[in-house]
């Protein structure tokens, strides 16, 4: 199986791809009204809403890494891909964390540190990743060895950030 015809079965279960999507930011909407100290310790309601920042957050990085290997690596025709599997899940991620963020600061919540990280680390990956496929063009006609190096080691402390980011 590849990774083409995985997406190809996700595509077929359209109705739960729109009713989790859907149920995500609902859940996180409700949670907005209920009373709680959202200045004092760590409660339940803390936990619920980091529950529904990893549930969306995780298939919506996903979605979006899948969206820039399309566009940038396989220049697919993005009229052409499944609008389920591509967009949906990196639009339910923007509008939950946008619901969420007006209602509750996400440092307070647990574990979003680490979830930041981690989208963190997958897109510096993936722009290592594009750079270094468009590498024959900067190097070969715009750039010496000595910028490649001090990109090599930006790229390293980026990595460096984000990895005590994830693991902290």
């Amino acid at each position: 199986m590849t990774a083409q015809d995985l997406i190809d079965a996700l595509g077929a279960y359209q109705a739960v791809i729109l009713g989790y999507f859907a149920v995500l930011p609902a859940a996180a909407w409700l949670l907005g009204d209920v009373p709680y100290d959202r200045e004092g310790g760590k409660s339940a309601w803390d936990y619920c809403y980091s529950v529904i920042i990893y549930a969306v957050g995780v298939p919506g990085t996903v979605s979006a890494v899948l969206i820039g290997y399309a566009l940038f690596l396989t220049r697919t025709n993005l009229l052409e891909v499944n609008f389920l599997v591509y967009f949906v899940p990196v639009i339910g991620m923007g509008l939950t964390y946008w619901l969420i963020g007006r209602r509750v600061a996400f440092e307070r919540l647990p574990g979003f540190g680490r979830l930041s990280g981690l989208m963190l680390l997958i897109a510096l990956s993936f722009g290592t990743v594009l750079v270094l496929s468009k590498m024959r063009i900067l190097v070969g006609f715009f750039a010496s060895f000595e910028v490649l190096l001090g990109l090599g080691v930006l790229v390293f402390l980026a990595f460096q950030y984000a990895g005590r980011k994830l693991f902290k």
